[in-house]
């Protein structure tokens, strides 16, 4: 199944990077397979990678599902907020972290806001005194470690 994905994301990309452009409904049409293998796989990097490239060629495809959450608090926080939060308290810049989640680093500075929101704190310095003390409260529930690299 993942190299199925893996064909499709190739012929797309080769599709995508032809010189007129008429080949991008082709295009979308093989990137969209190949998120749907590695979603139904689990290869959650891999389809991160296509949803970035689907968006280079206009095309946005959610990812996410909607939760009861608390307004505020750690729990309050979705799993990319916990990635992005993660990421940021062990130094990172947001162009860094962007790179890490294959976002933009405006998508990074949107989720760092509402970060700081829900945990009502006002700078990396304290997130990241925060993610030590919260990971040494709960290890079992611990920030999230972020995207594997």
């Amino acid at each position: 199944p993942w190299g199925r994905a893996s064909a499709a994301e190739d012929l797309g990309v080769l599709l995508a990077g032809s010189r007129d452009h008429v080949d991008d409904g082709a295009a979308i049409e093989a990137l969209d397979r190949a998120l749907e293998g590695y979603q139904q796989i689990g290869a959650l990097r891999d389809a991160a990678r296509i949803r970035a490239r689907l968006r280079r060629l206009g095309v946005r495809r959610r990812h996410w599902t909607q939760s009861e959450r608390p307004l505020s608090g750690w729990s309050s926080l979705t799993e990319t907020e916990r990635n992005v939060a993660a990421l940021a308290a062990q130094g990172l810049t947001n162009p860094q972290v962007a790179t890490q989640m294959f976002v933009s680093p405006h998508t990074v500075k949107f989720h760092l806001r509402q970060v700081f929101r829900k945990l009502g704190i006002a700078s990396r310095v304290e997130l990241a005194r925060l993610a030590t003390e919260h990971a040494s409260e709960s290890p079992a529930e611990g920030l999230s470690q972020g995207p594997r690299p």
